[in-house]
């Protein structure tokens, strides 16, 4: 089912609610034309402008809590999968939960979980927020944003079908989320073929901590690996990570 609102705040807000209360089955979708406070990572905004496709999807998977983390990379994998094939694009994803066309962010995906029951009969919802641009244009969005961001149709240089679109995202997401329950491998490996920021400078910031390096991907676990300039190996979970450039004169990192 998919409930349709021309305007919201926030479709993983009303998700919640309706979770809260007991009333969608899983597969459930709340969709909006635009967001007024659509929401980021770390209760950062996401600009929301009419074109673009801004969905929750609500889903009860079965798999064991430790993978829950997964989802959100599996969304990421299943996103990218998705555009390439209908349009021929070549996204690219930086952990967690962005994708990223020609150094451009196309679509953030935000996941959360709600517990519900306890000891065996635990059980987990997990609210999908998917934000893609797609028929929108970098004008369409803040000034200081626009040079920042890309669209389907900029790319295009046309609209896309959003209904479409949107149908194939459901499919994809909910079948590589599915992965997830015995081949997390499978996904993890296809996730780093598509890693945004392997090999290149990258700041992570976590509170006043900082560490400055080299991408290297993602562990068995989901978390990101960072090399430092001195050779240390980092292992990070949350916080903010982002690209930087490379320092001039400096060449670019050859550990695997």
């Amino acid at each position: 089912m998919i409930i349709h609102y021309d305007q919201l705040d926030s479709t993983n807000r009303i998700a919640k609610e309706l979770v809260t209360a007991g009333q969608p089955a899983s597969g459930t979708v709340i969709r909006a034309t635009m967001q007024s406070a659509g929401k980021g990572q770390y209760g950062r905004s996401f600009d929301s402008p009419p074109g673009g496709l801004y969905f929750s999807l609500i889903l009860r998977p079965d798999l064991p809590w430790e993978r829950l983390p997964l989802i959100t990379l599996a969304t990421g994998l299943a996103c990218r999968n998705v555009i390439h094939a209908l349009y021929g694009l070549h996204p690219q994803i930086k952990w967690p939960n962005d994708l990223y066309l020609d150094k451009q962010k196309l679509a953030g995906i935000l996941c959360e979980q709600i517990a519900s029951g306890a000891g065996e009969q635990a059980a987990a919802t997990v609210i999908i927020g998917v934000g893609l641009n797609g028929n929108s244009w970098p004008s369409d969005f803040a000034t200081e944003l626009s040079p920042l961001l890309t669209t389907l149709r900029a790319h295009l240089q046309q609209e896309v079908d959003l209904d479409i679109l949107l149908s194939h995202l459901l499919a994809g997401i909910t079948a590589t989320v599915a992965m997830l329950a015995d081949t997390p491998h499978e996904v993890l490996g296809q996730w780093q073929q598509y890693d945004y920021l392997f090999d290149q400078p990258v700041l992570h910031t976590s509170g006043t901590a900082r560490i400055d390096g080299f991408g290297k991907g993602i562990t068995s676990q989901g978390h990101y690996r960072i090399v430092d300039h001195l050779g240390a190996d980092h292992v990070v979970l949350g916080g903010w990570l982002r690209p930087q450039p490379l320092p001039v004169g400096q060449p670019a990192s050859q550990e695997r």
